[in-house]
């Protein structure tokens, strides 16, 4: 009997060590596990947080280099608008001052023309006026000068013709006879040329002027001349001038 109770004894003993040691061994494991682990994250934190930091700087420069590019590129687009605001208002100043230069020419036309208007003859629109007429006889030719105006400032052109009718005397006789345009003393014209341009021929609005020579018959003695204008066979104005007989 005592022998089979002391192998109880010393099992019971034993027992209790061994859980003793494997939660000391455990622990120290545990406690060990946790230095590591923290080290371990310090560590990698140290390694880590110099390359998050250089990798911000570098987003920063990108960041500020893109900044940079879109504000040259606003500066420049700024640039381009500048220039065109610069030319459009050049352009504005040139047409405001070509407007008032017209304005002022056509103030200027228009006071003329009211100037002009006072001077037409009066009469129903389109009636002519002989308002100059000059005879001076020079040998065997007769020189005219003449100046028609005419009633129609906004009338259509009138067309027609001079005449001339001298009156004097020939062969004892007073008589009357229409004249014939001549090429004139110091003229090299030919008569056919004269036909072609015919200098009795009228075609204007307002105002005519014309001038040249009239051939005088042998032995004829000119006294009066007189001026018809001639639209068709109508007789639209008339005056008479005396030649005087030079000395």
């Amino acid at each position: 009997m005592f022998m089979a109770k002391s192998p109880q004894t010393t099992s019971h003993t034993v027992a209790p060590s061994r859980s003793r040691g494997g939660a000391t061994t455990i622990g120290l494991a545990v406690l060990l596990g946790v230095l590591l682990g923290g080290g371990g994250l310090w560590l990698y934190r140290s390694l880590t947080q110099p390359a998050d930091q250089s990798e911000q700087i570098q987003l920063a420069m990108q960041n500020l280099k893109g900044s940079q590019q879109s504000l040259q590129q606003i500066q420049s687009e700024f640039e381009v608008l500048r220039g065109q605001l610069v030319l459009e208002e050049s352009t504005r100043k040139g047409l405001e001052k070509s407007l008032l230069a017209t304005q002022t020419e056509l103030a200027q036309t228009r006071e003329q023309l009211a100037f002009y208007e006072q001077l037409l003859p009066p009469g129903p629109s389109g009636s002519v006026t002989v308002r100059a007429l000059d005879i001076s006889k020079r040998g065997d030719l007769l020189e005219y000068k003449v100046l028609l105006q005419r009633n129609a400032p906004e009338g259509k052109a009138f067309s027609g013709r001079l005449q001339f009718q001298l009156t004097g005397r020939q062969d004892g006789k007073t008589v009357k006879i229409d004249l014939s345009p001549s090429s004139g003393p110091d003229s090299v014209l030919a008569e056919s040329s004269l036909e072609q341009i015919d200098p009795l021929i009228l075609n204007f609005n307002q105002f005519q002027r014309a001038m040249g020579w009239l051939a005088l018959p042998q032995g004829f003695e000119p006294t009066a001349l007189t001026l018809n204008v001639l639209e068709g066979n109508v007789i639209r104005a008339s005056r008479q001038e005396k030649i005087a007989q030079p000395d």
